[in-house]
């Protein structure tokens, strides 16, 4: 979401100062450095055989490379695009221009043309450090429905933190005849294309009537629920399934496939002590590694996961892990207590994926049940 300040009333826009573009460019670069850095130790160690370090390394450097990301991102919002909105006595308007390409686009949507306004409820999270809980902020939505010229309708959006602004816009809108209501619903989440069809579902009463409903601009412990309509709700399914065939998919192929050739030619020369892998074998690592994807492709965090995706993948490591010991057998003999010592880490590779499963579960259970509420 792009921050708007208020230069007059009424009138906002995206203009940040000089110096704030300059510690946001300061602190992207710092990003790339420790990001590479890390790669790079990662590397390294990975010639000294320190496996758990260089995935602790390699991990470091996708999470600092992923906020970088973001970090570009948002800062682009302010670099490369100008953004103008005010809602003027004759209606609303707002002025986009790209700064890279010159692109302008400007748009009025006059008071005669709209049907309804809607001031529905957003929600953004602000930490206090890390000895105390944050808290969410109830913002506000203005969806304003209207006609265009063609009899199509149309939807804006504009966002609001301050009950005070929020209140002069609703003064605007009523003093030019337009009927508003008021929705507790937190949109957080919807894009302007969702409100086409999923405006009708946003349950809303008259602004009047609204006093029960989360005030803006005030704080909160715990976030409102997010709403969803049936078309997002079955664009994010099928995103989900889209992300299974393209990407969770394929990592778990490749897992499975490494596995295979592990047992097959890697397993049977670790050193075994007391019928399990020595502490001197990679095994710890490659457990580690199995762990992590686990998590990856079992995709724990999502809303729906299914009870027995863990059991799933685990099964199939189980059955890769002894086809390639059965073949690794057939082929040549290998050294007693192979298969026990196979048996006794996937055991506990089971056992640790298990509990994440069941800790990911418990934990969305305790935030939807003490952490949010309903709008």
């Amino acid at each position: 979401m792009i921050e708007m300040s208020q230069k007059e009333k009424l009138k906002y826009s995206n203009a940040i100062p000089g110096w704030a573009k300059v510690f946001h460019k300061v602190i992207l670069w710092f990003f790339y450095l420790v990001a590479f850095s890390a790669f790079a130790f990662g590397v390294v160690l990975l010639f000294w055989q320190q496996w758990f370090g260089a995935l602790a390394c390699f991990a470091g450097g996708g999470l600092f490379g992923w906020l970088s990301r973001i970090l570009r991102w948002s800062n682009q919002l302010y670099t490369d695009l100008v953004l103008k909105c005010e809602l003027r006595e004759e209606g609303y308007y707002t002025f986009v221009r790209n700064v890279k390409t010159g692109e302008e686009v400007e748009q009025f949507v006059p008071f005669e043309q709209m049907q309804e306004v809607t001031i529905a409820r957003t929600t953004r999270y602000m930490s206090r450090g890390t000895n105390s809980l944050g808290y969410h902020i109830i913002g506000a939505k203005v969806i304003m429905r209207w006609v265009d010229e063609q009899g199509k309708i149309e939807y804006s959006l504009f966002g609001l933190e301050d009950s005070k602004e929020m209140e002069d816009w609703v003064w605007r809108f009523k003093e030019n005849g337009i009927p508003v209501f008021s929705s507790g619903a937190n949109v957080s989440e919807v894009r302007l294309e969702h409100y086409r069809k999923g405006y009708e579902e946003l349950p809303k009463i008259p602004y009047e009537e609204d006093s029960a409903l989360p005030k803006v601009g005030t704080r909160r412990q715990r976030d409102l629920k997010t709403w969803r309509s049936t078309e997002m709700i079955e664009e994010k399914r099928e995103r989900e399934l889209q992300r299974d065939k393209s990407v969770y998919n394929p990592i778990l192929l490749a897992m499975l496939a490494g596995n295979f050739l592990a047992a097959l030619a890697w397993m049977p020369s670790w050193q075994i002590v007391d019928g399990v892998f020595g502490d001197h074998s990679p095994s710890f690592g490659m457990n580690l590694i199995n762990f992590f994807l686990l998590f990856i492709v079992g995709a724990y965090w999502r809303k729906r996961v299914k009870w027995y995706r863990s059991i799933r993948d685990l099964s199939l490591i189980l059955l890769v892990q002894l086809s390639g010991w059965g073949l690794a057998n057939a082929l040549k003999p290998i050294p007693d207590g192979v298969l026990e010592a196979i048996l006794v880490d996937l055991f506990a590779l089971s056992f640790f994926n298990i509990c994440l499963f069941i800790f990911w579960r418990l934990l969305r259970i305790v935030y939807n049940r003490f952490f949010t509420i309903q709008g």
